[in-house]
């Protein structure tokens, strides 16, 4: 699969934010976005900066606002037993497994692979790209409602993924070291 739509987007606020789990996608219109998750108001992810753990919502949301940047919010149902305080410690977990987004270690992508697989007994082998983890998401049950900011969304409210390959990827993590650099 080369893209994947998510329909029914509602508009995000911080406060719609704060509870529960959400796979967060900044810059959702770029090639590639960046990935994270937002767990009980606190955003973790990892990036060519390395660990990105605990930030508040309204830290995350005012970065957003006044950057302007194109963000969806997948709010991630959880068919076990799990709280969100259980799945935000499981995720830092997996954030810490890497030191930052290398080439050839490790994309953003990669703490929710593990994740997913850990939480839910999801098999990762032919996930390698955002536009691949939803469909099977959604396959499971796990996908709720999404919310976005800055997209350009049609009438019908959704947002199509920019289709990318792994060269871009490897592109856009040695554009955004550069530019931290």
């Amino acid at each position: 699969m080369n893209s994947y739509t998510l329909s029914h987007i509602a508009p995000a606020n911080p406060e719609l934010l704060r509870k529960d789990v959400f796979i967060v996608l900044l810059h959702a219109t770029r090639i590639p976005p960046h990935i994270g998750m937002l767990t009980n108001g606190f955003y973790h992810s990892l990036s060519v900066k390395g660990q990105d753990l605990d930030v508040p919502i309204d830290i995350l949301w005012k970065g957003v606002v006044q950057r302007k940047i194109p963000s969806l919010f997948i709010k991630i149902r959880s068919l076990r037993d799990s709280t969100p305080e259980l799945l935000s410690g499981e995720f830092k977990k997996h954030v810490r497994c890497f030191n930052r987004v290398d080439r050839g270690v490790a994309t953003c992508l990669s703490p929710l692979k593990l994740f997913f697989a850990e939480q839910f007994g999801l098999s990762m082998e032919k996930v390698n790209y955002l536009y691949e983890l939803l469909p099977l998401l959604e396959s499971k049950e796990l996908i709720g409602q999404v919310f976005g900011y800055g997209l350009d969304v049609h009438t019908e409210s959704s947002f199509t993924l920019p289709y990318y390959t792994m060269d871009e990827i490897l592109k856009g993590i040695e554009a955004v070291r550069i530019e931290y650099k």
